[in-house]
């Protein structure tokens, strides 16, 4: 049984959101992402323009069992399936240019047409830019990718315990790519041990800092839950740990996953979430693509019957090289 906090509302118990490496039929889609050019190439997903490197995860479908509406507002599509609603937006992002107020503009967008279309609450957030790591000091892209979207979050009274899961990572495209996942209720959201809360890091990271959490969790009516991982780094406290060492980096990693896993556990009184398994999927985001296979091979040994897909991506701090999210369910 999960707590009666949770029961009582705190989450958005409905059907639970499936997510699959399967399509689940004609109309059943609710999120999709393609990785590997050319999937299915009758169907276009969302993209996140970022280079595929390998693994057995081709595309991914979010999907809550029900019919799918769909449609397109201020050049925003979105879908939407019972108690869920994606929306994605693609906007061109010139990377000479500050982008505090364009991903500000971006972010008031998204927001207030998940408003409109009665799911508020903001429970899964990815986002791709380019050239993240440019500039230096305050001035860096990511930085000021993080103060328009704090901004924006701040206006909608979306800040601190109420900040949900969230992935932000730099390429090689030319555009701003931020995909939302919402809900009538709000997920629950939960921190690592080991780390301290982005959301709190000292002034030296920026003037905002990262508005997310490490994890959100969502309950079915049937007591089942979906836990969203937030892409998870070589980070202790708020400190990179061992710069250079891409080995070392993903050892990390992997800390970090199972002490945010056990206490997902603990929060959501569900020992099965203490465990990836089959119904696990993963993405790796990777910034030498040659790092790609030593990588994969060590994951490969720590979740064997997992799927998962490496992309060649720019992590946001530039002493990290490789960077992991997740989604499984329990």
């Amino acid at each position: 049984m999960l707590p009666e906090s949770i029961l009582a509302g705190k989450t958005c118990a409905a059907d639970l959101i499936q997510v699959s490496p399967d399509d689940p039929g004609p109309g059943r889609t609710l999120l999709r992402f393609d990785f590997e050019p050319a999937a299915i190439p009758d169907v276009i997903g969302w993209s996140t323009g970022l280079e595929w490197l390998g693994g057995n995860l081709s595309s991914e479908f979010w999907s809550t069992g029900g019919p799918v509406d769909s449609g397109s507002e201020g050049g925003i599509e979105w879908r939407r399936s019972g108690q869920g609603l994606a929306l994605a937006l693609a906007r061109p992002d010139d990377t000479s240019q500050d982008p505090e107020q364009a991903v500000f503009q971006a972010y008031r967008d998204v927001l207030a047409l998940a408003a409109r279309l009665g799911q508020p609450h903001l429970i899964r957030a990815w986002n791709y830019l380019p050239a993240i790591n440019d500039g230096s000091g305050d001035r860096e892209r990511y930085r000021r990718f993080c103060l328009g979207r704090a901004r924006a979050l701040e206006a909608a009274d979306v800040s601190g315990q109420s900040l949900c899961a969230g992935t932000a990572i730099g390429g090689e495209e030319p555009m701003l790519r931020i995909y939302g996942l919402f809900g009538t209720r709000p997920g629950v959201n939960i921190e690592n041990p080991r780390q301290i809360s982005a959301y709190r890091y000292p002034r030296c990271y920026g003037p905002r800092s990262p508005s997310f959490a490490r994890a959100t969790a969502v309950a079915a009516n049937d007591g089942q839950v979906l836990l969203m991982i937030s892409g998870t780094a070589s980070v202790v406290g708020h400190e990179t740990r061992h710069p250079g060492d891409v080995v070392a980096q993903t050892e990390e990693i992997l800390a970090n996953l199972e002490s945010l896993m056990a206490e997902s556990a603990r929060r959501m009184n569900r020992d099965a979430l203490n465990h990836f398994d089959h119904r696990s999927l993963f993405r790796v985001y990777v910034r030498e693509a040659a790092h790609w296979p030593v990588i994969a091979e060590r994951l490969a040994r720590a979740w064997p019957n997992s799927s998962m897909v490496g992309l060649r991506g720019d992590i946001c701090r530039s002493d990290l090289l490789v960077e992991i999210e997740a989604v499984t369910m329990a």
